[in-house]
């Protein structure tokens, strides 16, 4: 395959996918940033490891400067973060980028975003890709809390609460064409997470198209909450996502979602749902200690 020179700013399109994650980087990246809390400096040109900045910050705010926004379709941008704990609280939104943890999953080996307090980021994405990503917080809010989540894809990264009880692992005001896969919501604690993500909703508040699979989730209260007032049109739970331990599953008050083929293990009632036989098919459940197959989900 054809590769483009090394040069500020770039990177091989051929190191990107076969070095970095074995061949699954997307294409078309036009600036790559490196990140490094260890070795970096946020006064270098975080244009190679060896120049990398030290903050997140640092190369979400380089990276947001180069976007075009008369320009469509949008050019992305690479933000490549190395393993380490980044003890940092954004306000600040991520557009048009891939920012991707170079670590492995397990602790003091991942890319670990992990403020002393508050949410590891509370503010906007749009066309924003995180990947291979440890979030935690020590309070309970949410690890990303994010009024504004359009056109993303989260996937493979961790979410867990350190200390807290009462966290969250994602939290959404209103979004559209969000999707959330292969992620893990867990807690070195006994008490655990209370929701995986939750959609509140509101006027003109949607989770429209949104697609949640083949996640693992442990946690308290909801794997997967969404309030009455979100509009939940096209969004779909499943297939294999498998929620351990919470009072309820999926609990879908709004009744838009199709929740399908997943595994759920619940202490109250596995899926709680406002649009019951149509929209539920296909998830194996346990309620309260008994298992059932479901093939269309009752109230």
């Amino acid at each position: 395959m054809s590769t483009y020179i090394l040069r500020k700013g770039r990177a091989s399109l051929q190191d990107l996918r076969d070095g970095m994650l074995g061949g699954n980087f997307p294409l078309g990246v036009q600036n790559v940033y490196y990140v490094d809390v260890t070795n970096g400096d946020d006064t270098y040109s975080g244009d190679s490891w060896d120049n990398a900045f030290a903050t997140l910050n640092k190369a979400r705010t380089v990276s947001n400067a180069t976007i075009n926004w008369s320009y469509t379709p949008k050019r992305y941008n690479a933000i490549l973060v190395a393993p380490g704990v980044y003890n940092e609280n954004l306000t600040g939104g991520f557009y048009y980028c891939h920012v991707i943890g170079t670590g492995i999953y397990g602790t003091d080996t991942e890319t670990e975003w992990h403020p002393t307090t508050g949410a590891c980021l509370a503010s906007t994405l749009l066309g924003t890709h995180f990947y291979g990503i440890r979030f935690e917080v020590n309070t309970a809010v949410p690890c990303l809390d994010i009024g504004v989540a359009n056109n993303s894809l989260i996937e493979n990264c961790t979410f867990t609460n350190g200390a807290a009880v009462g966290a969250t692992a994602i939290d959404t005001d209103n979004c559209t064409h969000l999707e959330v896969r292969n992620c893990t919501v867990n807690s070195g604690q006994t008490t655990g997470m209370a929701y995986g993500f939750y959609f509140r909703g509101g006027s003109d508040k949607y989770a429209h198209n949104v697609r949640i699979h083949d996640n693992v989730i442990f946690c308290e209260t909801a794997g997967v909450f969404i309030q009455d007032t979100c509009t939940a049109t096209q969004c779909v739970i499943g297939p294999n996502n498998m929620i351990a331990r919470p009072a309820k599953g999926v609990d879908d008050n709004n009744g838009g979602s199709y929740v399908f083929g997943n595994y759920i293990s619940a202490t109250s009632d596995a899926i709680e749902h406002a649009n019951t036989t149509t929209q539920c098919i296909g998830n194996f459940v346990i309620n309260n200690a008994t298992a059932a197959f479901e093939s269309a989900h009752a109230t």
